[in-house]
């Protein structure tokens, strides 16, 4: 006869060892699906980008192939470089994003949700091509545009010194290479030659991606600007806590799509902050109310910086002194190519206009318009200062349909917009 003692005891026995069971079990289902789990592939071991490769994998961003390889040396394409992209910042596909070419890619959703955000684009014949591999120059615009920066509406009016010996301001590519550059978005083997034609590894790919993930992306509203230390105290988006931003000779700082100096900032913009994962702040983007220091900047943008801001100011304000001298060599031979005596250049440079006649500052503003690239009407208002037409010039939009209508495409035209 079984006594409730005994019973007890073989209750406990029964449960123990159930206990045991499951444990032995669940341990052997993890070890089974840590082996199915693609997260040590059999060609990563000791490779550079090894670290990288496994985060995203953690993160379930990158499978790898059948056969338990990553292939970290082969060259990515578009369709994967899509999925990569897409599943890392949770891109969803759109139905109103259409490429003739992908109806059949095993990419199409990763694909239409790179699309839905403008991150990778059709080329010119309206196509994805999923299987053409993305090139150093293509990663450099896929990663800004993630950021929504280096867009089209951007310009730049301080010259960058360049990070790699085979490219300049010249290259469509240029600036976001250095935009990518300065925030870390590179590998170390980038370095010297960029080679921007050049295939993307797929391990390049992951090491970039996982950088761009690593960033920090603040949004705000200014509320105090200290342009001695370069301080920037900002107010978070939902009742988040204050951020201070420290803008250091590196950060690149644009205000309303222009470049601009801290003292540029203004309390009340609306902000956004990228920031290195140790905090450092690379980027500060800006819009608020259009500040002089936006025309200024946006008409030295028009005369493709052979006006520098400072220049442009001294003009609006009469004072010709300062910088006719910086200027004139320029000036003055336009001039005389125009057909004026030696005594009329001199005259017209020293704006003596008793000495000459009434079309003297239509001559003028005719070789500002041909030194710099302007319109003589512009250069006509510069002479009069005649802020309100100055400010019309000035606006973004007219400037740059300005820029396209009078100087016309450049070697270095962007087209970045392909794909």
């Amino acid at each position: 006869m079984i006594t409730k003692r005994k019973f007890y005891l073989m209750l406990l026995g029964m449960l123990t060892l159930t206990a045991i069971f499951s444990v032995e079990a669940q341990a052997a289902t993890a070890a089974a699906t840590a082996t199915a789990t693609p997260a040590a592939f059999s060609d990563i071991e000791g490779n550079w980008a090894q670290k990288e490769v496994k985060s995203l994998t953690d993160k379930g961003v990158i499978n790898g192939y059948p056969d338990g390889t990553f292939k970290p040396d082969q060259t990515i394409n578009r369709a994967e470089f899509a999925k990569l992209v897409a599943k890392l910042f949770n891109y969803q596909p759109a139905a109103s994003v259409q490429f003739p070419d992908i109806k059949n890619s095993w990419a199409s959703s990763y694909i239409k949700g790179v699309g839905s955000q403008k991150v990778m684009q059709a080329f010119a014949d309206g196509n994805f091509k999923p299987e053409n591999p993305v090139n150093r120059g293509q990663l450099a615009v896929f990663l800004t545009r993630v950021l929504h920066i280096v867009t089209p509406e951007e310009k730049y009016t301080d010259p960058w010194a360049a990070s790699f010996t085979d490219l300049s301001e010249k290259d469509w590519e240029f600036r976001y290479v250095e935009v990518a550059a300065k925030l870390g978005l590179l590998p170390e083997s980038y370095k010297n030659e960029f080679h921007a034609g050049q295939g993307v590894t797929r391990a390049e790919a992951a090491w970039t991606l996982n950088a761009l993930n690593n960033l920090s992306v603040k949004k705000g509203k200014i509320s105090t600007v200290d342009p001695t230390s370069g301080l920037v105290n900002i107010q978070r988006q939902q009742n988040g806590d204050p951020l201070l931003a420290l803008v250091n000779p590196d950060t690149v700082v644009m205000r309303n799509n222009t470049s601009a100096a801290v003292d540029g900032l203004v309390p009340g913009d609306e902000i956004t902050v990228i920031s290195s994962a140790s905090g450092d702040v690379k980027y500060l983007k800006a819009f608020g109310k259009v500040t002089k220091n936006d025309l200024l900047s946006r008409v030295s943008t028009i005369t493709k910086g052979r006006l520098t801001p400072d220049q442009i100011n001294s003009i609006v304000s009469g004072d010709w002194d300062s910088i006719k001298d910086s200027i004139k060599g320029g000036i003055y031979n336009q001039m005389i190519e125009m057909g004026l005596t030696a005594g009329e250049a001199e005259s017209i440079i020293g704006q003596d206009w008793n000495y000459l006649d009434t079309l003297s500052k239509d001559r003028l503003s005719q070789a500002l318009s041909a030194q710099f690239g302007i319109s003589q009407d512009f250069g006509l208002a510069l002479l009069e200062r005649d802020m309100k037409k100055i400010q019309d010039y000035g606006k973004v939009e007219l400037a740059t349909a300005a820029l396209s209508r009078l100087l016309g495409a450049t070697p270095g035209t962007d087209t970045s917009s392909s794909y």
